[in-house]
């Protein structure tokens, strides 16, 4: 491993540079000893992502859908709806017993 230049953070004297040395191999082995934890938290995290995508995505397909609906509310408040219309004369035509 090559050795680093430690004038620049002031770990000059042997004992500093051991102390460092301990602090970052014990980071070190923690680190490495929770590979699998830390690649799983970043792997729901990324999962969690996706999912906030696609709840965005229905959201938007949530909206047109209430959109059309509204559309038709309106239509048939206004008896302009075709299919209304025709569902309600057939209905009535039946009862009447014409069909």
């Amino acid at each position: 491993m090559e050795h680093l230049n430690l004038d620049d953070v002031g770990l000059t004297d042997r004992v500093q540079y051991n102390a460092a040395v301990a602090n970052f191999n014990q980071i070190q082995r923690i680190v490495n000893g929770n590979t699998d934890e830390i690649e799983t938290k970043l792997d729901n995290k990324a999962n969690l992502n996706e999912f906030n995508d696609e709840i965005k995505r229905l959201d938007d397909k949530t909206d047109a859908l209430n959109e059309d609906w509204k559309a038709r509310l309106k239509r048939v408040t206004l008896g302009t709806d075709e299919e209304t219309i025709e569902d309600v004369v057939t209905k009535i035509l039946i009862e009447k017993g014409v069909i």
